[in-house]
């Protein structure tokens, strides 16, 4: 009885001990980018997988699922009872004394199909992350892509604005003068009012664009962040169908599927082991009012006569074949999306070099115009509409080359390139 008393002290012990952990308050704590020279995407896209606040949230789900594959390989505490009845009288010689000790041993019939469960969600769980991840980094990229793009398109709007204000100024003072009728002044009104309208709605677009990669990368709102010109590689098409062809081996969404597909079929195995349980084996003993004593073993177990767990079991095998239809149907959707968006790349390389000939060639009809204006051979109205016509062109290209290089990166997100088989990578 001594010995049992120091062994329960002992465990108890070790236990754990409560700790608080007070919630954060309103203060922003935001660490400021290091100085650096302007970011290329891939610099960009890890800042943004460091330093994404949801990304700091998810990551301690693998925590979670540490632990749980912990519970899933340690087995339940034994119970141990004691029981004493005081003499009071009768015939009897001694008060009795009863005890027993009973350890659960239904977790180590199934503990390895529990455990390899276990180990397959925490790889589902890391797998997740690491998407995640990648997600958080495509779309760092996309916005890098967009906000140059948008950068590019302003500076095309302040560059017609300056063109048309001078325009406008000299046709205010050619009507003025009797040279131009007030007609010449509408027009050239009229596209101003046009230009800046646009040019409003670009500003609004790019503030909303910066708030969003600013909260992409943990800073206050308004933080500027220098960007190196775009460089997006192009796939070509050999690589496209090699990395298809290893998708399912390298994709985390596709692993984060396989591995809940394995979770679910050793849940599934636990559960057919578990027709029998609980079984419980013991040893129980005592000494009774007259001084008999005896021991003896004790076995406790679960007869599968009506229930046989098949609640559980049915429910773990639906469990498994609906995700046995959703990793083929994600499978097919990667692949299809892939193949999709590698069609779209080609129209959009074609349609992207035609737009940037379109734009030279309004470029340079514009420049010859403006020389033939100034020379009284072209009015204004003309002169208007060929400034207007070529920064259309000019940001028609802008727009088609950022919705290229915005697909580029869509396509290296779904091919997965830059990840290794079964392991982790940044871009």
């Amino acid at each position: 009885m001594k010995r049992a008393f120091v062994l329960v002290l002992a465990g108890l012990s070790s236990c754990a001990t409560y700790h608080s952990a007070p919630l954060p308050g309103m203060e922003p704590v935001v660490a400021p980018l290091p100085a650096t020279k302007p970011l290329t995407l891939t610099q960009l896209a890890a800042l943004a997988v460091r330093r994404d606040p949801d990304l700091t949230a998810t990551r301690a789900q693998a925590g979670i699922a540490q632990t749980e594959l912990l519970a899933a390989g340690t087995p339940p505490n034994p119970s141990l009872s004691i029981g004493f009845e005081a003499l009071l009288g009768g015939p009897a010689s001694m008060s009795s004394i009863a005890g027993s000790l009973v350890e659960d041993v239904s977790p180590l019939i199934t503990r390895s199909a529990n455990v390899n469960a276990a180990k397959a969600h925490l790889l589902q769980v890391n797998a997740g992350i690491l998407w995640q991840e990648w997600q958080v980094a495509a779309q760092a990229e996309q916005l890098g892509v967009t906000l140059t793009g948008e950068a590019a398109d302003l500076a095309s709007l302040h560059s017609d604005d300056q063109a048309l204000t001078a325009l406008e100024q000299d046709v205010q003072a050619q009507t003025a003068a009797g040279n131009l009728t007030q007609q010449d002044v509408s027009a050239t009104q009229i596209a101003l009012a046009t230009l800046r309208t646009a040019l409003n709605s670009e500003e609004q677009a790019q503030a909303r664009d910066e708030a969003q990669l600013d909260a992409l990368l943990a800073l206050s709102p308004g933080t500027p962040i220098a960007l190196a010109p775009i460089d997006v590689a192009q796939i070509p098409p050999g690589l496209q169908q090699q990395a298809l062809a290893t998708l399912p081996q390298r994709r985390p969404d596709l692993l984060a599927l396989r591995y809940g597909y394995t979770e679910a079929d050793e849940k599934l195995r636990a559960a057919i082991r578990g027709q029998f349980l609980p079984i419980s084996l013991g040893a129980q003993g005592g000494r009774d009012t007259s001084g008999v004593t005896s021991a003896g073993p004790q076995v406790t177990l679960s007869l599968p006569l009506f229930n046989r767990n098949r609640p559980a079991i049915q429910t773990d095998e639906a469990t498994r074949t609906a995700l046995r239809a959703q990793y083929a149907a994600s499978l097919a959707a990667a692949r299809n999306g892939a193949e999709a968006l590698g069609q779209s790349i080609t129209m959009l390389q074609h349609q992207s070099a035609q737009a940037d000939q379109a734009a030279a060639q309004a470029a340079a009809i514009a420049e010859d115009a403006r020389h033939s204006f100034f020379a009284g051979g072209l009015d204004a109205s003309a002169e208007t509409d060929l400034i207007t016509a070529a920064g259309d062109r000019r940001r028609e290209a802008i727009q088609l080359r950022t919705q290229l290089q915005t697909a580029e990166v869509s396509l290296a997100t779904l091919l997965g390139l830059g990840l290794p088989v079964h392991g982790r990578a940044t871009r």
